[in-house]
């Protein structure tokens, strides 16, 4: 029997089969430094497995960001050496925004009540099966083949992250809900079914306060938008003030079809960012290109792979993930000891009485884990662009919670104007680029008039937050850098208000003593002139200094 010998990383302790020598050191510099905090002793011809490369990687864009911490280390991580990244970190949404008192319906296969939408509040106001209008909650309380997409869609959008400890919530993790089932009980979804959904969200989308639908079906007929029942709906839909969002669908060959052809439908295209923070989005298999109307979509596009989705509970899928993450586990004794129970409750081929050795059971575990996805056990990641959709419908939940007078044409406005053009995606792909959700949402909050109170920085401890203040009446995006955020640049946005002031609040970094200066639209900067602080930058100009 041949076997693949395998190493130990020196950081996590864990069995891989290589490790990684050579490092970008320019670009890697920060993430070497981060390492070394933590493991003083460790030298570049040590070696680093690829999950540790991926976990620093991450924790320095949290830091970055300034953002709360989810470590040491994710609790969910894949044996297959990468870490499934929460999809709001990826696309980089402002936290402070969670589309409450917002309702959000999706149209799709099917549903199941899982607990990421109800254990810790029940936030589906209603769920239909528009096949069979007399079904109960009861049918969504048990799992059914159909409730496998339904239920992926909702939860990425607006899951509560309640299976992973708050890891992998949603875009809108307080969104209100409205799901309605439309696969029949043949396995179909008819265009005639997808009709009937629209028709039922036309007449009740007042009565449960419906702002936004989500598709992530279409039909299978190519049809201009003037002869669609379905885009005739999802197009009165928006005349009444109710956002449309429909994936492109996944094949580059494939015309685009109802509803995501309609002219004000918002079709989403997918792109690949690699499971890496750090990279710019590539191509994604998604369908684009002119509809027979003309009309070119998709008009944005988002993560459309790696996305971390909800396994179906009690199927046969979920007691598998279960037994192959308590697999993971055990100890080596203990594994050897259960191996003929863990090939029994997975797929796992069985070696009748071959002996195997502990390096090959978990060689294989780590290869079941692959080819299943299920990288825990509550949830597997999946890709299509029926999950790039959910992702920008709760970003519009955020900007409907931030500004709930918006109307679906200032939602496209504001989406479109702020999204970034990928510059190695055809524009006939991207449309008017890659989603950007706090920079639509700085665009729209409340330019209120500010009595600062303080000069800048003031340090805030009973809220252990530091807000930092600048006047500049000409700028269109001012950004805030400093040691304290290993100097990124175009991260931390500051919030303009109407007399000229732009203002930031940032969580307290530990003790010690930063230096820190404002970004200009991307190209000036200038150091904080209300702190009489600062020492030379080295460029002939000043960092300003705050002290903790």
């Amino acid at each position: 029997m041949n076997e693949t010998t395998a190493v130990t990383c020196p950081l996590c302790g864990d069995e891989v089969h290589k490790l990684i020598y050579r490092f970008h050191l320019e670009s890697e510099r920060l993430i070497i430094d981060k390492i070394k905090e933590q493991f003083p002793d460790w030298t570049r011809d040590d070696g680093i497995c690829s999950r540790c490369i991926d976990y620093y990687h991450t924790e320095l864009l949290m830091q970055q960001r300034m953002l709360p911490e989810i470590g040491p280390h994710f609790p969910v991580k894949s044996p297959d050496d990468f870490i499934i990244l929460p999809s709001a970190l990826r696309i980089d949404t402002d936290i402070r925004f969670t589309g409450k008192g917002v309702t959000i319906c999706f149209i799709d296969s099917g549903f199941y009540l899982h607990d990421d939408l109800v254990r810790t509040r029940n936030r589906i106001k209603k769920i239909i099966d528009i096949t069979d209008p007399d079904r109960t909650q009861d049918f969504f309380s048990k799992p059914h083949s159909s409730a496998w997409h339904g239920t992926m869609t909702s939860v990425v959008c607006a899951g509560d992250g309640y299976c992973s400890n708050g890891l992998y919530k949603g875009i809108a993790p307080d969104a209100e809900l409205v799901l309605i089932k439309v696969q029949d009980d043949n396995g179909r979804i008819p265009t005639a079914n997808i009709m009937k959904a629209l028709e039922w969200v036309a007449v009740n989308h007042l009565t449960y306060n419906i702002k936004i639908v989500n598709l992530s079906v279409s039909t299978d007929e190519n049809m201009s938008y003037h002869d669609s029942r379905i885009d005739q709906l999802a197009e009165q839909l928006i005349n009444a003030g109710v956002n449309i969002v429909a994936a492109a669908g996944n094949d580059t060959d494939v015309m685009i079809k109802p509803p995501a052809n309609a002219p004000n439908v918002i079709s989403i295209g997918g792109v690949d960012d690699a499971n890496d923070l750090t990279t710019v989005p590539l191509s994604y298999h998604s369908s684009f290109g002119t509809t027979i109307d003309g009309l070119y979509k998709p008009e944005l596009v988002a993560n459309a792979i790696w996305i971390a989705a909800p396994i179906l509970p009690c199927t046969i899928e979920a007691e598998e993930a279960a037994a192959l993450h308590h697999a993971l586990q055990l100890s080596d004794e203990e594994l050897m000891q259960q191996w003929p129970d863990v090939q029994k409750n997975t797929s796992l081929p069985e070696n009748g009485n071959e002996k195997m050795s502990v390096t090959y059971c978990r060689q294989l575990l780590a290869k079941r884990v692959l080819q299943t996805k299920f990288f825990s056990r509550h949830y597997m990641h999946v890709d299509g662009t029926s999950f790039a959709a959910p992702l920008v419908t709760g970003v519009i939940a955020q900007l409907l919670q931030a500004k709930p007078e918006l109307d679906p044409l200032n939602i496209r406005r504001l989406l479109f104007s702020t999204a970034k053009r990928l510059p190695d995606v055809p524009v006939v792909k991207q449309g008017y680029g890659y989603i950007r959700p706090r920079r639509a949402l700085l665009n729209i909050l409340n330019r209120e008039v500010v009595m600062k109170q303080h000069a800048s920085p003031f340090i805030n401890r009973p809220k252990k937050m530091i807000e930092f203040h600048i006047q500049n009446s000409c700028a269109h995006q001012i950004s805030l850098a400093g040691s304290f955020n290993y100097w990124a640049q175009d991260v931390l946005l500051m919030e303009p208000s109407a007399n000229g002031f732009w203002k930031i609040e940032i969580p307290m970094p530990p003790q010690g003593t930063y230096t820190y200066k404002f970004l200009i639209d991307d190209k000036m900067w200038v150091e904080d002139v209300e702190n009489p602080v600062r020492e030379p930058d080295g460029f002939n100009g000043w960092n300003s200094v705050l002290n903790i």
